[in-house]
């Protein structure tokens, strides 16, 4: 079940958005509408689930209604026509016919919201912010500060709980918005670009951050953002936006090598595919089993598989080796082979071979080969990406 869905979801900025609609329907333009009406588009017909303990990433240039359409979902922004639905602590809730007490009550307990500007309390301490939440929620002061204490030391900021706001750095302050928002317990968390304003190493320590709390506290996540790096590395699935309306939607591999529009292709142009091409997509999967049950990688390396292709033994230069997890490779101290999940980027596969082995890496999926990545498969995977440019 998905945690939140979009239906034919418009916003139209003016006092007559039902000309706008009207254009819209006879397939006017956006520029059109706004010099025959004075209406603006601000998002145009977008629908898209997003799934549970998903980080989805909508993304456009400013102007594209990216930052519109992540509002329309708890209604900061009134959507014009469509329909919101979140489903929540095995409930279901739309959005677009709560009454102002029920859409209340949603943004207390079942959407947390992380501003771009921090939005702190310049009179509360980081303790207090963090709880600001609960004690809007009734939650007792006892607990409160035990809960708030907790998150304080997930997103790293322990030993500042006493602080102010102008005593932290522009990353602090927003770990501390991080945390208040996961404070409340809502299973969905709404960021609005909430780490443009950071400079370029702190950005990447919260991306990093984010992504940490991703694999440890089941949360579904709406993430906006205009930096495409931003998207590709941490979204699941990205849609990317612009004039209003949804361009193109998929996983940060698809968008890379498959851009269905020039625009997308323009977006995409400069980035680096190695980031997002994954283990799976650029093995080498027709694999053969010898007599001995043996599957050569190179002329050095093979492994040992049973029926159900499952590795039960690797060898260098037929001496036996043990078969070790890629993010493995920096503690090895003796001779292995390394395998790699079917998602894991090629960028780390390629990584692990310069610092460690030049042997092929296999790619294991639930303990059962289903092919190897070797220089040939890389260099292919990067060469085809180029020629589709």
């Amino acid at each position: 079940m998905p945690s939140i869905e979009l239906e034919g979801v418009y916003k139209i900025f003016g006092e007559e958005p039902e000309k706008a609609l009207a254009m819209i329907d006879k397939g006017a333009s956006k520029d059109e509408v706004r010099e025959e009406t004075g209406q603006v588009i601000g998002v145009q017909d977008i629908s898209f689930e997003i799934r549970d303990n998903e980080l989805f990433v909508i993304m456009g240039l400013s102007g594209s209604g990216k930052s519109t359409l992540l509002r329309c979902v708890n209604r900061l922004v009134e959507p014009t026509k469509g329909r919101v639905t979140l489903h929540s602590d095995g409930e279901e809730y739309d959005i677009t016919a709560a009454g102002q007490d029920q859409l209340r009550q949603i943004r207390e307990n079942q959407v947390s919201m992380v501003f771009q500007n921090f939005a702190l309390f310049p009179h509360r301490t980081v303790l207090e912010n963090v709880g600001f939440g609960l004690e809007i929620q009734g939650v007792s002061e006892d607990e409160r500060k035990k809960k708030s204490k907790e998150l304080i030391e997930v997103v790293g900021l322990e030993g500042f709980s006493d602080s102010y706001p102008s005593q932290l750095s522009g990353g602090m302050q927003q770990r501390v918005g991080l945390a208040r928002g996961l404070a409340t317990g809502a299973e969905i968390l709404l960021m609005d670009e909430p780490f443009s304003a950071l400079d370029p190493l702190i950005k990447v320590e919260m991306q990093d951050e984010l992504l940490d709390l991703m694999e440890n506290m089941q949360r579904t996540i709406l993430f906006v953002t205009h930096d495409l790096d931003e998207a590709l590395k941490v979204g699941d699935r990205i849609t990317i936006m612009d004039g209003g309306k949804m361009v193109q939607k998929g996983s940060p591999e698809e968008i890379i090598v498959n851009p269905k529009t020039e625009y997308v292709a323009d977006f995409v142009e400069n980035a680096d595919p190695s980031d997002v091409l994954r283990a799976e997509t650029v093995a080498e999967k027709d694999v053969f089993v010898d007599e001995q049950n043996r599957v050569e990688l190179s002329k050095l390396a093979e492994v040992e598989v049973t029926d159900d292709m499952e590795v039960v033994q690797g060898y260098i230069s037929g001496t036996p080796v043990p078969v070790r997890p890629l993010d493995e490779y920096g503690s090895l101290e003796e001779d292995a082979l390394l395998f790699s999940s079917p998602d894991t980027p090629i960028s780390e596969i390629m990584r692990a071979r310069l610092a460690y082995t030049s042997h092929p890496v296999l790619v294991l999926k639930n303990k059962e080969l289903i092919g190897y990545v070797g220089e040939k498969n890389i260099l292919q995977g990067l060469l085809e990406k180029g020629r589709q440019d």
